[in-house]
């Protein structure tokens, strides 16, 4: 930002870049305003890029206090104009990166520390977004969670490895996913959530941090998924419900909200 002298209204105005830029790209650079520009430039201290963008304009530098007896032609200010263009749009993209990785990073390190939420879905119509959207009807903070589809094995992994994920779970399809997790390093998450879930094979235990809700029922149409959970709810190792399979994700996130949110 630099303060530039109107000697005209004698008072000091503020100049920001975004406004040189604009005046730049509108080609509203005239003689008396190149003139008012240098005399306030030799009363101010600018900073060193609003001097390179004048210089790059009006050919002077301001350090040696030349004086303008004849401003650059208009034909010669459009030349010059698409060159500044650029490179402000330039520098604007680089800007645009850094504050991009910046706020990146710092996700990142809130994610480490605070725990990262993974929420996984099934096939069909369940979706991330629609598995974001049950999750917020219950009222849940979508801050620090990630939703990814069943299929998005590979961003599980490249979320495990970039973040600290304290609770994971998923729904249908997305089961299968968990299940894996449950198999390789339960321990690690402080909630792993099983919502009707795929379930390949049964089990006669699980951890306590692991919590269930399926209906066996909803499997019709996979005979040997249905055993397995009907199996599982029968002995206790999965909590049972009598709810349609579209209906337990957020009947899972009510009943943990708690521990979700």
């Amino acid at each position: 930002m630099v303060w530039l002298i109107n000697k005209k209204i004698d008072m000091k105005i503020k100049i920001t870049e975004s406004q040189l830029k604009r005046l730049i790209e509108k080609q509203t650079i005239e003689e008396a305003w190149y003139n008012d520009v240098l005399d306030a430039i030799k009363n101010s201290a600018p900073v060193q890029k609003v001097k390179d963008i004048f210089k790059d304009v009006t050919g002077i530098d301001f350090d040696e206090k030349e004086t303008v007896d004849t401003p650059p032609s208009k034909s010669d200010v459009s030349k010059k104009i698409e060159t500044i263009k650029k490179d402000v749009e330039k520098e604007l993209d680089k800007n645009k990166e850094e504050k991009k990785d910046k706020e990146e990073k710092k996700d990142k390190e809130t994610k480490s520390k605070d725990g990262l939420t993974v929420v996984i879905g099934g096939i069909s119509y369940a979706t991330k977004d629609w598995m974001r959207g049950e999750w917020k009807k219950v009222g849940l903070s979508t801050d620090n969670v990630e939703f990814i589809n069943y299929n998005d094995s590979q961003k599980l992994e490249n979320l495990k490895r970039d973040n600290n994920v304290t609770k994971i779970m998923g729904f249908s399809a997305g089961g299968r996913l968990v299940w894996k997790e449950i198999e390789s390093n339960p321990s690690k998450y402080s909630f792993i959530g099983l919502i009707d879930p795929t379930s390949p094979r049964v089990v006669n235990s699980l951890p306590k941090n692991v919590h269930s809700l399926s209906n066996s029922s909803n499997w019709s149409g996979y005979p040997s998924i249905q055993r397995n959970l009907a199996t599982m709810e029968k002995s206790g190792v999965l909590t049972k419900t009598k709810l349609p399979h579209k209906e337990i994700p957020k009947a899972f996130f009510e009943k943990y909200e708690s521990d979700l949110d």
